[in-house]
């Protein structure tokens, strides 16, 4: 299901190059390891590349909160 979440973000944005993402973030509820496996796998099914960032976050009921949380401050820090 990531994957195609993943892929139809780069369609919706003018099919936007993957390369350029500077990175990805994904709120993740008690996945094994931390659902860093589930996200990195994701990443790479949905075409970006293997030199793009990504972390996930497991914060169980606040996972996906959180993670727009992280880039909003990200973005807002420069």
């Amino acid at each position: 299901m990531l994957k195609v979440v993943l892929a139809e973000i780069l369609k919706r944005a003018n099919n936007l190059d993957a390369s350029k993402v500077g990175e990805i973030c994904i709120g993740n509820v008690n996945q094994p390891g931390g659902g860093a496996t589930t996200a990195r796998m994701g990443q790479f099914l949905a075409g970006y590349p293997d030199t793009t960032p990504c972390y996930a976050i497991n914060r169980f009921c606040s996972s996906g909160l959180q993670a727009v949380a992280d880039v909003a401050n990200s973005i807002r820090a420069g």
